[in-house]
């Protein structure tokens, strides 16, 4: 069984895993990945999709209709088989639907379809998420590119479709904490080791509609494109030669959450036989 699907248009191509339906490589022709390579010292995923859940429960755990369910950071698609249900050269459709054993971590029945397709610079990521089940059905869904660094953090910087005054939602732990730091942005944004001192950066409801990451001498490396989106996450380890720029539609609970499903925020809830897409894109220069 072939484990990787393979795109190609107009001199860019990529790679996509069927395991995760994770994109392991996307580069112009005669030109390396943007990707980050993964490794086992820092960071051992590429691109992963994050799906029922954004983020960490708290205790990794929550109740729905008087059970008590376990789930890991950021949901099991990640580390679930894909099927192809549509390919051509330049797109494909991986498909995961609901088993005994997604029902075990999260009861309800669904229909999860990752579309890739070669856009005229980058690729287009759409998940289509469709209830089949006889109830609703609630989630949230998000990316987590991973990007390559050839040099330190602080030789980089983010810019932004336009400026902004956002509200970083602290964490605490795994956690939202309940405290926002105002951010005025002029567009641009230095970064640094410092700034993510206490993990990832989080911004709710962001106000721009794309941000790139520029290595300040040597101009853009990628770009994250969307339309709508819940949130945006910015994330690396500390001294790691990787940065990660992150689609949301939901997040992790906060420290104050019950556990109690049905109250958790950031979830989208699907009626009976009720699909909803959700998108964004990466667009190299």
């Amino acid at each position: 069984m072939k484990e990787v699907v393979e795109l190609s248009k107009n001199g860019i191509m990529a790679t996509i895993s069927l395991k995760g339906a994770e994109i392991l490589s996307l580069k112009k022709a005669d030109e390396s990945s943007v990707l980050w390579k993964k490794d086992n010292v820092f960071w051992n995923r590429t691109a992963p999709n994050l799906f029922p859940i954004v983020g960490r429960l708290k205790g990794d755990t929550y109740s729905l209709e008087g059970k008590t369910y376990s789930m890991s950071q950021h949901g099991f698609a990640r580390d679930k088989d894909f099927s192809v249900s549509k390919q051509s050269s330049e797109s494909v459709d991986l498909s995961l639907i609901w088993s005994e054993d997604t029902l075990s971590l999260y009861p309800f029945k669904f229909e999860l379809t990752i579309r890739y397709s070669i856009s005229e610079s980058g690729v287009n990521i759409v998940y289509v998420v469709k209830n089949v089940d006889n109830k609703k059905i609630g989630f949230s869904i998000g990316g987590h590119p991973g990007f390559q660094l050839k040099d330190a953090l602080d030789v980089y910087k983010l810019v932004f479709s336009n400026p902004f005054s956002l509200e970083r939602h602290e964490l605490e732990g795994a956690y939202y904490s309940g405290k926002c730091t105002t951010i005025d942005c002029n567009g641009e944004l230095d970064l640094n080791n410092a700034f993510f001192e206490n993990d990832a950066v989080v911004f709710k409801k962001p106000s721009f509609s794309w941000v790139a990451l520029v290595h300040k001498t040597e101009g853009e490396l990628v770009r994250i494109q969307f339309d709508q989106i819940d949130a945006i996450g910015f994330w690396t380890k500390k001294d790691a030669p990787f940065f990660c720029i992150e689609p949301w539609w939901g997040w992790a609970d906060e420290l104050n959450h019950t556990g109690d499903f049905q109250k958790k925020a950031g979830l989208h809830w699907l009626d009976i036989g009720q699909t909803q897409d959700f998108k964004y894109s990466i667009v190299l220069p």
